[in-house]
């Protein structure tokens, strides 16, 4: 096989001089055509010339561009010696990226990667680096190496070194591979024609699209196509995002495509080419995404592709809990569900369909040129975002993967799928747990199937099961509409947990001394204390969980008991004036937590947190939300990683914690519980004499 040696600089070096995640937006489109001499390169050239499709690109020889840059053209070429034609081919392909950046318009060029006689041991390769650097795009022609040696024997106008057909096929192969390789380190898209296809129908194709991808934008093209997935007689207010491959089931329909057309069966190890491609200098880029679509295209044709497609689908089945879900979302017009993948689009809309959903349920994706998208982890993101920000809606996404995260980061709500452990991503624990660590993720692990083993610890990524009737509740809530009471019951979402007793009897008695106007001083700090004791047995204790110790029974022995956990790793923080009380009654039911008392948010220092697992922040009421923003701002910047943060009050407004008010937010996005006595829709905010501060000691006649 031929080794490359590409002059002045190896292949990691060359890498480390572009950088590879995207074609090279910033060039003009430039098609290198390369195969074999006698693969009929200069023919195809003629022919496209033609083709009115074609308009914007020039057609060029790379001979010819080399003839115009050197003075007495090929002759005086072959007579320089290989640094000094080096030098020639550089200018003369930089000269050519100049014009058509110039005149604002493509070229395609025909050239010769090596030279290879058939009594030498290696090629001669006289690609150089300049070539990786103004190519945007190289397709090969693969013609049958049989077809070359007859064409070459044929051609008597041209003279060419005698070959077998077995050494144009070994150099053949040496040729696409060293060039696969390189166009990946260099981000220049690589296509091999196939054989037995019509070269010129297939590369006219390719080089339309490419036109057309480099003047698109591929977000813009995703954004219109889930716009239209979501259009229905009535608005929509809730959507849910859901990743395909191993979301929606536990298969993955690229690695079964790639399996399948390579005709291997479970048993056999086997090395799928999206594997070496994602693990390529390209990662998991645009470009990686558009290059697979290549890889597809070469694969098969239309009908073939679609055929395969529909194979794999009827072998795919549908977590059931899935197929639940969806009918229940397809039962409710204010729903809907897109599912976004960065698979293949064309197996998962196949799968939909058998399932029932195909009509209701729109799949986007890539795999084929026809699809007009890729769909990477950032498009993903920013089509949530979009959904959010620009729509409206409210998001829920579903995934199983670290191209995922972004997509989850940015939904409302998050369900990470958590797969058979032999099956799933080996990644997403590590990157799941930086998530939520450095970045504020909140998500909730849903098992499929449901023996599955969870990820991570179920207290940094609780459990939900898709029939949960509180999940349920949740997804089909009305938005706009939307109670405080029902969006403060879904106590089991880690991201924004809000629990109150206003309903209950037990409110209703603790609630009247602190409302009563004649009641003021001792007695109502006595009342407040009181709240504070009943939420921290009520519900702190449940937001926070308890732990088991031991402690002496009276009998001598030692028998278990329970305290909060990691209550002496506990501060709680009195919001003065008003907190005070309810920070004392809290205290009182968890003695062993640190209690602080704060008038500003820069009381609390880092030694206050700095060991700490658990904080509590302790107010009477809040009305705007302002007070606890601030504290919860500059607590989550002294000390990023509490197990929990907890703010609790006696009266939350309504308005403040409603979905879209910067409370909420703050709170979602720190994974900050709420407890409260009760929510109310009553906008007063006492002043002067009707202050909760001045009530509690006594203060109302100096306000």
């Amino acid at each position: 096989m031929a080794t490359l040696t590409l002059p002045h600089a190896s292949s990691s070096s060359l890498a480390a001089e572009v950088k590879p995640g995207r074609v090279r937006e910033q060039n003009p489109l430039v098609i290198g055509l390369y195969g074999l001499p006698g693969s009929g390169k200069s023919t195809l050239i003629n022919q496209m010339k033609l083709e009115h499709e074609l308009r914007n690109f020039g057609f060029y020889e790379g001979s010819e561009l080399i003839s115009a840059t050197v003075p007495g053209g090929l002759t005086a070429f072959a007579r320089l010696d290989e640094k000094e034609k080096r030098s020639v081919r550089e200018r003369a392909i930089a000269s050519l990226a100049e014009d058509c950046l110039a005149r604002k318009r493509a070229a395609l060029v025909a050239g010769h990667y090596m030279f290879w006689p058939e009594e030498d041991l290696k090629g001669n390769v006289v690609a150089t680096t300049s070539d990786f650097h103004v190519y945007t795009h190289i397709i090969y022609l693969d013609i049958p190496a049989p077809a070359i040696l007859e064409r070459r024997q044929g051609d008597v106008s041209r003279h060419r070194l005698t070959a077998s057909a077995a050494h144009l096929h070994q150099w053949q192969r040496a040729e696409i591979y060293q060039l696969r390789d390189l166009c990946r380190q260099h981000g220049v898209l690589f296509s091999v024609v196939p054989q037995h296809t019509d070269p010129f129908a297939f590369i006219s194709k390719l080089a339309r699209h490419f036109e057309q991808t480099n003047a698109r934008c591929n977000l813009g093209l995703v954004l219109n196509k889930v716009k239209a997935a979501l259009i229905s007689q009535e608005r929509a207010e809730t959507v849910l995002v859901v990743d395909a491959d191993k979301t929606l089931a536990g298969e993955d329909g690229g690695y079964m495509f790639w399996q399948a057309l390579n005709g291997s069966s479970h048993g056999v190890s086997y090395s799928c080419p999206l594997t070496s491609l994602f693990s390529s200098p390209l990662g998991y880029s645009e470009a990686a995404f558009r290059q697979a679509t290549l890889l597809y295209e070469e694969s098969a044709n239309e009908k073939e592709f679609e055929a395969l497609c529909d194979k794999l689908a009827s072998s795919i089945t549908m977590h059931p809990e899935f197929i639940a879900l969806f009918q229940l979302v397809c039962g409710h017009k204010h729903l809907r569900v897109v599912v976004l993948t960065c698979g293949i689009r064309c197996i998962w809309q196949m799968v939909l369909d058998k399932a029932g959903f195909g009509h209701m349920i729109k799949v986007i994706g890539g795999g084929r040129i026809a699809d007009e998208v890729v769909v990477t982890s950032k498009i993903k993101a920013e089509v949530v975002s979009s959904l959010r920000e620009q729509t409206g809606l409210y998001v829920w996404a579903f995934g199983d993967s670290p191209l995922d995260l972004p997509m989850l980061e940015a939904a409302n709500r998050s369900i990470v799928v958590s797969g058979d452990v032999q099956n799933r991503s080996r990644s997403m624990d590590n990157a799941l747990r930086d998530a939520i660590d450095t970045r504020g993720l909140c998500s909730l692990q849903v098992l499929l199937p449901p023996h599955a083993t969870p990820r991570l610890d179920t207290r940094k990524l609780p459990l939900v099961e898709l029939s949960d009737p509180n999940f349920v509740a949740a997804i089909v809530r009305r938005r706009n509409s939307e109670t405080l009471a029902s969006a403060t019951k879904a106590a089991w979402t880690c991201g924004w947990a809000m629990v109150h007793a206003t309903h209950t009897s037990a409110a209703k008695l603790l609630m009247s001394p602190t409302r009563d106007a004649s009641v003021a001083g001792p007695r109502l700090r006595k009342a407040h204390e009181e709240v504070g004791k009943f939420l921290a047995l009520h519900f702190l204790s449940e937001v926070v969980g308890v732990e088991e110790f031991n402690v002496p029974h009276v009998q001598g022995h030692q028998i278990g008991g329970f305290r909060l956990a990691n209550e002496s790793k506990t501060t709680i923080v009195a919001l003065m004036r008003g907190g005070e009380p309810m920070a004392f009654g809290i205290n009182e039911v968890f003695p062993r937590a640190m209690l602080v008392h704060a008038y500003c948010p820069e009381d609390i220092k880092l030694h206050h947190v700095g060991n700490q697992k658990n904080l509590i922040l302790v107010d009477s009421v809040v009305n705007s939300g302002k007070s606890i923003m601030d504290f919860l701002h500059h607590v989550t910047l002294l000390k990023k990683d509490l197990t929990n943060i907890v703010a609790v009050a006696g009266v939350v407004q309504e308005e403040a914690v409603a979905d879209g008010h910067a409370l909420r937010a703050m709170m979602e996005h720190h994974r900050v519980k709420m407890v409260a006595l009760r929510v109310s829709s009553n906008k007063f905010t006492g002043t002067k004499t009707t202050d909760t501060g001045n009530r509690l000691f006594n203060t109302t006649h100096l306000a």
